[in-house]
C-alpha cells in the first residue's frame, strides 16, 4: 500500500500533513503540522514519519460543504487569512512511500486558480527507513537547505 503525504513551505512556516484516499478514490489532506523554517531536521523527519504512518485508503468522503473549508487548517497553519495569501509564494512537495522507497516530488505554484503542477522530472528519493534522508530531501526541495550533491560530470 503507498501512504502519501504533503509538505508546503510559505509564510515562512513548513506544513505537513497526510493524504489519505477516500472511498470514492479522491485524496484528502488532514490535520496539518508546522514548523517555522528553521525547525531541526529531526523535528522534520518525525512529522513526516508520522504523516505517512497517517495515511490511509477507504477514509470517508466529506459532505460538499465540508470539502469547502476542507483547505482552512493549512491556512491557520501558515497563519494566513485567505487561500489567496497562502498561494502567493507557497511551495509544494508530494510524499510517497511505496515498499522500501520514499519519492519526494516538487511542484511548481500555478497561482490560486490553477493551484500546483507536480515536475516528476525533479523527483529524489530516499530509503524508506531513512527519515533523516527523507527530510534533508524535502528541505532542499523546498529551498530551505542547500543541495550538497555532486554536479554531473559531462564527458
Amino acid at each position: 500500500m503507498q501512504q502519501s503525504a504533503v509538505a508546503y513551505f510559505t509564510n515562512g512556516r513548513i506544513i505537513v500533513a497526510p493524504v489519505s484516499r477516500t472511498l470514492s478514490g479522491d485524496t484528502i489532506a488532514t490535520a496539518p503540522k508546522w514548523f517555522g523554517k528553521s525547525a531541526k531536521k529531526t523535528v522534520v523527519a518525525q512529522a513526516i514519519a508520522e504523516a505517512l504512518t497517517a495515511s490511509h485508503d477507504g477514509v470517508p468522503d466529506p459532505a460538499p460543504d465540508q470539502w469547502k473549508r476542507q483547505f482552512i487548517p493549512f491556512q491557520d497553519a501558515a497563519a494566513v487569512k485567505n487561500f489567496k495569501s497562502f498561494m502567493r509564494d507557497a511551495k509544494r512537495v508530494d510524499i510517497d512511500r511505496t515498499g522500501d522507497t520514499v519519492s519526494l516530488t516538487p511542484s511548481d505554484n500555478l497561482g490560486v486558480n490553477n493551484g500546483f503542477e507536480p515536475r516528476p522530472g525533479d523527483t529524489r528519493t530516499a530509503p524508506a527507513n531513512d527519515d533523516e534522508a527523507v527530510a534533508g530531501a524535502l528541505l532542499i526541495l523546498l529551498g530551505l537547505r542547500p543541495d550538497n550533491a555532486p554536479a554531473s560530470a559531462e564527458s
